[in-house]
């Protein structure tokens, strides 16, 4: 996996130390773009009601049914994460030891790297070399663990060598 997801705050331990540090503040949600198939919001946290301008802004994307939870609330998932990576745009305490992502987020890698790694390995035992060509550039691009590039070139050169 590559890291400790016990490492990471979750949405709500963030939104609820936001509302403890600044009870007067204020979370703005917009929807930039949706359509059936994406939505991206953008965040914005203010520390007081009364600032006119935001303290921190994020944004966020999701995609229809690329998680269990996005096949029917993709748009609320991106909301939570958009206030989520705003809230962590504070910094300090909003997030420690430099981890910015949420927990939330961290899960979202780990699910993407199981598909690519189940994809290389349908690819190897379908033995089609260059589609696992392509899904190991896909793989090195996510940061896949080494240990999991690793095997993902070993089936290749099996698939060379055959």
């Amino acid at each position: 996996m590559g890291f400790d997801l016990s490492q990471y705050q979750t949405v709500q331990e963030r939104i609820d130390l936001f509302w403890n540090s600044f009870p007067n503040g204020r979370l703005n949600l917009e929807i930039v773009l949706l359509n059936e198939a994406q939505v991206v919001m953008k965040a914005e946290v203010y520390l007081d009601k009364a600032d006119e301008k935001p303290a921190a802004v994020d944004f966020a994307e999701e995609r229809l049914g690329t998680s269990h939870i996005n096949k029917v609330s993709f748009v609320e998932n991106c909301a939570t994460s958009a206030y989520g990576r705003a809230i962590s745009a504070l910094g300090g305490q909003f997030s420690p030891k430099g981890k910015r992502p949420s927990a939330q987020e961290m899960e979202k890698v780990i699910r993407v790297n199981e598909i690519l790694f189940t994809k290389a390995e349908e690819l190897f035992k379908a033995k089609d070399l260059v589609a696992l060509k392509q899904i190991y550039v896909d793989a090195k691009n996510a940061k896949l663990p080494k240990e999991q590039l690793d095997q993902i070139v070993t089936w290749g050169r099996e698939l060379g060598n055959s």
